[in-house]
């Protein structure tokens, strides 16, 4: 395979572990800023998650404490920095558990995958993911 998705997939390992230990803080940092994860990162230090290690310390967000959030705080709990409005579509799933979504470029982040599998612009693709 000689194309790539783009220039982040020929990235050393080392420029991946620099990449993800300034991306991580910034990304806990947003976390942090939305009512759905006051509880759960009141006491991370967000500066301190910088590498796999420190991120598999963080608490797990379960389907069940989804749920309530979005009971608590309709209809994302709280879990996003947009608005409904600001979302193409939401999809209602099991639970009822309400997923936004969007339509752009790669907004599913399939797009990396799909290249690595041989799959461009113009091929046509019967999606069978695993759902339910």
């Amino acid at each position: 395979m000689t194309t790539h998705f783009d220039d982040l997939e020929t990235r050393t390992a080392e420029q991946r572990a620099d990449d993800r230990s300034v991306a991580l803080p910034k990304h806990i940092e947003r976390a942090k800023a939305l009512t759905g994860y006051l509880a759960a990162l009141a006491n991370v230090d967000a500066q301190e998650i910088v590498d796999e290690a420190s991120l598999a310390e963080l608490p797990v967000l379960r389907k069940s404490d989804l749920l309530e959030l979005q009971k608590a705080e309709p209809p994302f709990g709280g879990l996003t920095s947009m608005s409904p409005a600001e979302f193409d579509f939401a999809f209602q799933s099991p639970g009822p558990i309400y997923e936004p979504g969007r339509r752009g470029r790669d907004w599913w982040r399939l797009g990396r995958f799909l290249a690595a599998a041989g799959v461009g612009t113009g091929d046509v693709v019967q999606n069978c993911f695993a759902y339910h």
